[in-house]
């Protein structure tokens, strides 16, 4: 999937050495990660994904590129919740971020949750402090709604999205 400046595809097993280089402390605190990842733990995400792909599983991820150039920029994914709901995650490489990569993935990950997946909601959660996730829910359109536990102890703010809302690309 493309919208002419960045592109949607699924991540392969020769992508794990860019997105480990990818990895950064900011994004390891957003998603408490409890150690830096290896190249072994890149791995077997993407054999995860893949396999949920295979199956039509709960989770899609795509690895996001940048066009111009061309280069792996971060990743977004959706995972099925309810019947009609999915979870809308999304995360940008240090050097690339605040240039509108994510707006953009999210814009393209939410056409495909509506379409091919049939959802009617999209839950966003950040953790509580993570400004620039709440900048890019509230441009999507979501509203807060409140707050969560994370699994790691902290307090995740809680964003939803009707998809009936969102605009679309004409």
């Amino acid at each position: 999937m493309t919208d002419g400046v960045v592109m949607l595809r699924p991540l392969a097993t020769n992508d794990a050495p860019a997105w480990l280089a990818g990895e950064d402390e900011e994004q390891r605190r957003w998603f408490e990660a409890p150690r830096p990842s290896q190249l072994h733990d890149v791995r077997r995400f993407i054999a995860e994904c893949q396999t949920s792909w295979r199956m039509m599983g709960s989770l899609r991820h795509w690895g996001i590129w940048s066009l111009e150039p061309d280069v792996l920029v971060g990743g977004v994914e959706l995972r099925s919740l309810e019947s009609d709901e999915v979870n809308l995650s999304y995360l940008v490489f240090p050097g690339q971020r605040r240039r509108g990569f994510a707006l953009r993935a999210a814009q393209l990950a939410l056409e495909y949750a509506r379409t091919s997946l049939s959802a009617q909601s999209v839950v966003i959660k950040m953790l509580a402090g993570n400004e620039a996730s709440r900048n890019l829910a509230l441009a999507l359109g979501a509203h807060y709604v409140g707050d969560a536990p994370s699994d790691g102890g902290a307090t995740f703010n809680v964003f939803k999205l009707k998809l009936d809302d969102t605009p679309r690309e004409e």
